[in-house]
């Protein structure tokens, strides 16, 4: 098989795991929650009308499949159109950056949602544990040590590569870019374990699940960032750019599926939005 046939079969993989398959399991987990929470038994849950919701989510579906439709078109063009593969890399990125857009526009949703949630019960209070919280608390120290190997063993290949003085290497800025992003992702871990919880009625149980699911998908996300950019400037040294756009494509799955476990994590408190705050 050849490289523009991989390629051709990775974006099609692309196309249907990340706008297809993952979109279609999160609309039928809210979907679940419609049906068996519903605003009846669970008012506090919905701030507005449940139609809102079900249009909201009629919408996301709605964009994904036109973005489908779009990658069709896109692969039907490479497939015919005659090209060295110089730009499959920059399709690769704009496609992937169009794919979360939905993802990106519904969580802004929740959070407007969670805002509403606020104003209408601003005397809700949530019992929470009393003993500080501790990164070990969500992640184990083998995978953060596993990350921090990544990130030193990475430093260390960018010294020996740099030696080589390649003409497109950028050198020690691959560490800085690296470390940027590894301090952002610090921020959010942060702000995860100490911030306010975007949702007030969210039970303690499942607030912890959802920061323990974030750090390691953070983490997740390191490591296989750090990778990606070391096989990268692998497969430029030995002039295998043309594998380039293949191991994006994996590396752009692998994130979409690690990100996509954030928002499938199951909730397992419902107590809190019913009507009467004595039973949450």
């Amino acid at each position: 098989m050849t490289e523009h046939a991989l390629f051709h079969l990775f974006l099609l993989s692309q196309i249907l795991v990340i706008s297809y398959y993952y979109p279609n399991r999160l609309l039928g987990r809210l979907n679940h929650v419609f049906e068996t929470y519903p605003p009846a038994t669970h008012p506090r849950l919905y701030p507005k009308p449940i139609e809102s919701y079900r249009t909201s989510h009629r919408n996301y579906m709605i964009a994904n499949r036109i973005i489908i439709l779009a990658g069709f078109f896109l692969l039907a063009g490479l497939i015919i159109t005659p090209r060295s593969g110089d730009w499959d890399k920059a399709i690769l990125t704009w496609f992937f950056m169009l794919q979360i857009v939905p993802l990106f526009l519904l969580d802004l949703g929740a959070l407007r949602e969670f805002k509403l949630m606020r104003n209408a019960n601003p005397n809700a209070t949530r019992r929470a544990e009393l003993r500080p919280r501790h990164l070990f608390d969500f992640v184990s120290p083998a995978y953060l040590g596993v990350a921090i190997a990544t990130y030193i063993a990475f430093a260390a290949f960018i010294i020996f590569v740099n030696q080589f003085e390649f003409p497109w290497f950028g050198g020690y800025q691959n560490v800085v870019g690296i470390t940027a992003m590894n301090l952002f992702f610090a921020g959010i871990v942060l702000w995860n374990m100490y911030g306010k919880k975007p949702n007030p009625l969210q039970a303690n149980e499942d607030r912890m699940r959802q920061i323990e699911m974030s750090v390691k998908v953070l983490m997740f996300t390191s490591i296989a960032a750090t990778i990606f950019i070391s096989l990268s400037i692998v497969l430029s040294a030995f002039e295998l750019n043309h594998l380039q756009a293949i191991v994006q494509a994996v590396y752009f799955q692998i994130l979409a599926v690690a990100s996509f476990q954030c928002y499938l994590q199951p909730s397992t408190n419902f107590e809190v939005y019913k009507d009467d705050p004595a039973l949450a």
